[in-house]
Order: structure tokens, then sequence, then C-alpha cells
């Protein structure tokens, strides 16, 4: 079996690797798999929590533990219905958010200059998902506000997991550079991705810098929104076939329309917990 498959079902690459070695080895002790699988063994029991959690991996009290695979039949069933589940609640959240925009629509106050952009494949070659990212955002002059959904989670979507690096450096350079980067984030793989390669930086001057032009707050939230210098805004589009991957984004330059969500992002950044980069 391909090993890209499990990928389909939603595994991110730690989930993955350990999942396909135990399926090929059987039993095996959270040491054993961190050094078959070559995944930290700092990073090895949150996976195997994960995958206990998304029923693919059950634990035998052992000493030390020791952890299988549950038969796929079940557990395919179960994630296939919990999925299902999840789907369900997606629809209804999307039917809702339809009926919200077509009410803004229908005011006076709707937006002007609307633009679809869709990027089927640009998630998958990170040369040109960071030519993208770096196109979109040589634009911005003084801000950029960025509100990261609870659905970007680690695991939820490998897309969004394997393109934070880019998206992560990107934020790093829009502050070195001077621009305020105010990150309002649920608990995403973005932290992670942030601090690594912040600590990674030595020279004082650029934490300094970024410690004054960039900060990010924590807080539980389903919106998802990106603001350019308070000017121009940025949706989400959700692939509502394969969900938890993007198709691209609507892009509305319209600062009056974009005031309005500026508004929302300052009332859940006063809610917000700040996280410390450094």
């Amino acid at each position: 079996m391909d090993e890209k498959l499990l990928a389909n079902i939603g595994l991110n690459k730690y989930e993955r690797t350990v999942y396909w070695m135990l399926l090929k080895k059987g039993e095996l002790e959270a040491s054993k798999l961190s050094q078959l699988s070559r995944v930290p063994i700092g990073k090895i029991y949150e996976v195997l929590t994960d995958l206990n959690k998304y029923g693919l991996v059950e634990i035998k009290p052992s000493r030390p533990r020791k952890y299988r695979t549950v038969d796929t039949k079940i557990a395919f069933e179960v994630m296939y219905k919990r999925r299902e589940e999840e789907a369900l609640n997606e629809l209804k959240l999307l039917r809702e958010a339809f009926a919200e925009i077509e009410q803004q629509l229908s005011n006076d106050d709707s937006p002007k200059h609307v633009e679809t952009i869709f990027w089927p494949d640009k998630f998958h070659d990170y040369d040109e998902l960071k030519e993208t990212v770096n196109s979109f955002f040589e634009d911005i002059e003084h801000e950029i506000c960025v509100v990261t959904p609870s659905k970007y989670k680690p695991g939820v979507s490998a897309q969004y997991d394997d393109s934070m690096s880019v998206f992560s450096k990107a934020y790093l350079n829009l502050a070195q550079s001077g621009i305020h980067v105010k990150i309002l984030d649920s608990h995403s793989q973005l932290l992670p991705s942030i601090k690594e390669l912040v600590t990674s930086i030595e020279d004082e001057y650029v934490i300094n810098n970024l410690q004054k032009f960039m900060e990010i707050r924590i807080l539980e939230t389903k919106h998802d929104f990106v603001i350019f210098d308070s000017k121009t805004l940025f949706l989400d589009i959700e692939d509502q076939i394969n969900t938890g991957t993007s198709l691209g984004m609507t892009q509305i330059h319209d600062e009056a329309y974009t005031k309005r969500f500026k508004a929302k992002f300052d009332d859940l950044w006063t809610k917000g917990k700040r996280f410390n980069i450094t």
C-alpha cells in the first residue's frame, strides 16, 4: 500500500509514518517506534495519542506500554462515521455562512471589487506556494491581521500543516521589514512553526525587531480571514468535497467593507491570550 494514501484520510506526515510502521511491524513500544519511524521521541507520544483518539491505534496495558493498530475494518468504519458527522456540521456552518453573506450582500454596503483566486495545485509545490504567498504579501504597507480558525489545528488539515513553514517564514519576514504582524490563532500548527524559527535566530537585533512588530494571541474561534492595512480582505474558500483543504480565496478590495471585519478582529483581539514567541 502507498503510504501517501493515508494522507487522504487526514493523517499528517508524522501520523502517517507511525501508523504505517505499526501496520508493518505490529505491536511496538514508543521508543522502538520512534527509532524505526524516525519521528522524534519528543513527538512520538503526541502522535500516538492522536492516533489513539482517531481510533486507529490502541494501547496495550503493559510495562512498558506497547501500541498496536486496531482492526482496520473496524477502525476505518468508526473514523468514517466521525468524519461524516463532522462534514455534516461543516455543511451546516457553510449554509449559515451563505445566509449571512447573502444578508450582507443585500445591504447597500456590499463589497466592491471582489476577486476570486483558485489554487488547486499551489499547496502541493513548496516553491510555487512560497512565490504565491510572497506575491500577496509584497503589497502590505503597514499591518497584516490574521485569524486562524480551530479547523486548522495540527493534524486536521494535512494541506495546512505542510504549508506552515511557508507562512511562518513569510510572517517573520514581514515583521523584520517593519510590518506589524498580528495573528489571532486557535492553537494551529502555525505556533510551533514560528516558535521553532524564532528559537533558531541568534541575532538579538532581529529578535528585538520581531518582539516589536509581531504579536500573537490565542483564541479558539471559527472565524477565518486576513486583512491587509485595513483595506483589503481575504476570505478562505474551503473545498466542500475534501474538507480541510483550500480551493483558494476571495480577495475584496473595499476599504469600507473591510473595516467591518477589522472591527470584528479588534473585538476578538481583546479576548485573546498573549503568546510568547521567544
